[in-house]
């Protein structure tokens, strides 16, 4: 396979992978960080450091808070051949990834071949009927969904195209039939709003790190003559279930039990969920965890109710404000939404409340309810505050920092 980074001027980067320069014998033991921002050098440097059984440590270098922590408190060093010295721990592993960190600061999870290489294997047959030839990918190559790509496409012997930057028009000038596209609901949603229409028929675009819904996946697929495949997981987990084009229900992956835990939450076992989490401590997961995504079963199937954080309570029923926040973006004047839940206090027959973060033009709350209303049948209190911008990290999730927000009105 060749790694193919396309420049801003058109101009390639190529790197044939083969396992002879993936293979470093002064780097294996080696332990350290990965620190490059550039997309291309850190898809080689993994492929290096896996070949060379170094133990890597991925994060995103933009992330000033890790960042400290990892080079002053925990002192880790750059992984090169001298990193031999420094053992961060004895957990066995062969890449340290970091979850989002949307919340707060991100965890270290520690990934092993075994848990990469099985998950990539089940990835490979969920693939196998498009015939893909070709990937490319819109998402880095330092979190859990952008390392699986990264090294699904070696595993299948497909040339893998990316750009440090992709515009949407950038990403649909590369797609051709039979490609495998890597990206995220940022990409698709920005598709439904150009004029420009695109076929492709053929192709197959995976999507990832947040939810889509169900009507922008159902009106791209229409509207491009394209196939979509969601994955559903997370850096502890990896991938946990799947749904096709315009599905409601997630099936999960082979080789994944998925149940109803007693709090409505889903738990998950599978051959790939890590072993190992670093939360200033090390927390043993033993291959099975519990989500805060809360689930109803249909038969093996599921439905994702929302996470238990991000649930209003609204008529004795239970809403998503991720689900509520994608219909929202669905509205000419919303660029992006952001909601916070107002509790109701020690009430119990008070109906929770919503305030809507919105960057964009302001639609007016009757719209809003209006929509929201069509979906869910209910009328949910909000109210809506504008400001300068939602930030997103950079696999594009919403960074759910409230006080961080600069209001405008």
């Amino acid at each position: 396979m060749k790694l193919i980074a396309e420049n801003e001027d058109f101009t390639l980067k190529i790197h044939e992978v083969t396992e002879q320069n993936c293979k470093d014998d002064t780097l294996k033991n080696a332990s350290g960080l990965i620190e490059t921002n550039d997309k291309f050098e850190n898809a080689v440097q993994i492929f290096k450091a896996l070949g060379s059984d170094a133990k890597a440590i991925l994060y995103d270098v933009s992330h000033k808070s890790l960042s400290k922590k990892l080079k002053e408190e925990l002192k880790l060093p750059t992984l090169m051949p001298n990193s031999k010295e420094h053992v961060f721990c004895d957990i066995p592993y062969d890449v340290m990834l970091f979850t989002s960190g949307t919340t707060g600061m991100p965890s270290g999870v520690f990934k092993t071949k075994k848990h990469l290489d099985s998950e990539i294997s089940v990835l490979e047959r969920l693939f196998n009927s498009y015939n893909i030839s070709k990937m490319v990918a819109s998402v880095p190559f330092i979190h859990i969904y952008g390392i699986l790509m990264l090294n699904l496409a070696k595993k299948m012997d497909i040339d893998l195209w990316f750009r440090e930057r992709f515009l949407p028009a950038d990403l649909g000038a590369l797609v051709d039939r039979n490609t495998l596209v890597a990206t995220t609901p940022l990409y698709i949603n920005a598709f439904l709003q150009m004029r420009e229409n695109y076929n492709f028929n053929g192709a197959l675009f995976v999507s990832s790190t947040a939810p889509l819904s169900q009507e922008a996946s159902k009106k791209f697929c229409e509207r491009f003559n394209a196939n979509v495949i969601q994955l559903y997981g997370s850096t502890e987990t990896g991938g946990i279930a799947y749904r096709k084009n315009a599905d409601v229900l997630w099936r999960p992956l082979d080789g994944v039990v998925c149940k109803k835990a007693k709090d409505d939450c889903l738990h998950v076992s599978s051959p790939w969920v890590s072993d190992v989490v670093y939360e200033g401590d090390f927390r043993y997961l033993n291959g099975q965890i519990k989500t805060f995504d809360e689930v109803e079963f249909a038969g093996e199937k599921f439905e994702l109710k929302g996470r238990q954080s991000n649930i209003i309570k609204v008529g004795g029923k239970r809403f998503s404000t991720i689900q509520i926040e994608n219909i929202i973006q669905m509205h000419e004047f919303v660029k992006f939404a952001l909601i916070n839940v107002v509790k109701n206090g020690n009430d119990v027959f008070k109906d929770e409340s919503l305030i809507v973060y919105i960057e964009g033009k302001k639609p007016s709350t009757r719209e809003l309810k209006a929509l929201i209303k069509n979906e869910f049948g209910v009328n949910i209190p909000m109210k809506i505050v504008m400001v300068e911008a939602i930030l997103q990290n950079s696999i594009g999730k919403k960074i759910r920092d409230f006080e961080s927000l600069r209001i405008i009105s």
